[in-house]
């Protein structure tokens, strides 16, 4: 799990913008629910209430927040079924996975993101 300076500092990196307020409404829930507060919030539908809230780039800020904490973006029947556990990881997931995703993000968008995600087994939307 990174802290909040640090999904900042990826998305200034990423983006040339922080969007502090996508990090911290996507991990809003961990007081309430500690570790398990990622089944809430880190994964794809959530992406697309971040786009209806404040945009295409803050949608990709919450995909480089999802990718960096879950090492992949599942959806929210993947936590529901235990594909990923409740740290949205399957148990193929590794480090190497962050690295591949944020790269594919930068390159070729979320269509290659998805393709990574479905080649790992992952279901996406």
């Amino acid at each position: 799990m990174a802290y909040l300076y640090e999904h900042c500092a990826d998305c200034r990196r990423l983006l040339g913008n922080e969007w502090k307020e996508v990090h911290k409404w996507l991990d809003a829930l961990y007081k309430e629910y500690g570790q398990s507060h990622r089944c809430h919030r880190h994964h794809a539908e959530e992406i697309e209430e971040v786009r209806k809230m404040w945009g295409d780039e803050a949608a990709i800020a919450a995909k480089i927040h999802i990718i960096v904490d879950c090492w992949g973006i599942p959806s929210q029947a993947n936590y529901e079924s235990g594909q990923v556990n409740v740290n949205g990881f399957t148990p193929e997931s590794t480090e190497t996975d962050v690295a591949l995703l944020l790269s594919d993000l930068r390159i070729g968008g979320e269509h290659a993101v998805k393709a990574h995600m479905q080649s790992k087994g992952i279901e996406t939307r």
